[in-house]
């Protein structure tokens, strides 16, 4: 399937997702996120203005949303045979491009497009590289 974005917006979303990343990285932890292992129910605390974009976006809860794109993304980040699984395999890395394109096809999928697309795909991919691909792989 061909990419739903054109590569100048993989580019720019690329840069605004490591922008971000950075930002996280930067932060001081929240205080009330336990520390260890990232749990689902941590996204909200820990990467509030990606949650918020969800919900402004998708106009419903981010956690329904969110158990809705988890079976979406899971084939091809979880299962043997997905695209992204194979790459977070073989470099323990994701690129952000390789993920904006895997879950931009989903989105598209789901019925996005447009802005709506390029912020919720930018979204998402910054909550799984931040948090790790055991947010999407582990079982509800």
């Amino acid at each position: 399937m061909p990419s739903p974005f054109t590569p100048d917006q993989l580019a720019s979303l690329s840069l605004q997702i490591d922008q971000q990343l950075r930002e996280l990285h930067d932060a001081p932890p929240c205080a009330e996120v336990k520390s260890g292992e990232p749990d689902k129910q941590d996204i909200p605390e820990r990467l509030p203005v990606q949650w918020r974009m969800i919900k402004n976006i998708t106009k419903e809860e981010p956690r329904s949303f969110w158990r809705r794109f988890k079976q979406a993304a899971h084939s091809d980040l979880c299962d043997e045979s997905g695209v992204l699984n194979a790459q977070w395999k073989k470099y323990r890395n994701l690129s952000s491009k390789s993920v904006l394109e895997s879950f931009g096809a989903i989105l598209v999928a789901m019925g996005f497009a447009g802005t709506a697309l390029q912020l919720l795909a930018m979204a998402l991919v910054v909550i799984v590289l931040h948090l790790g691909c055991k947010v999407i792989c582990e079982e509800e």
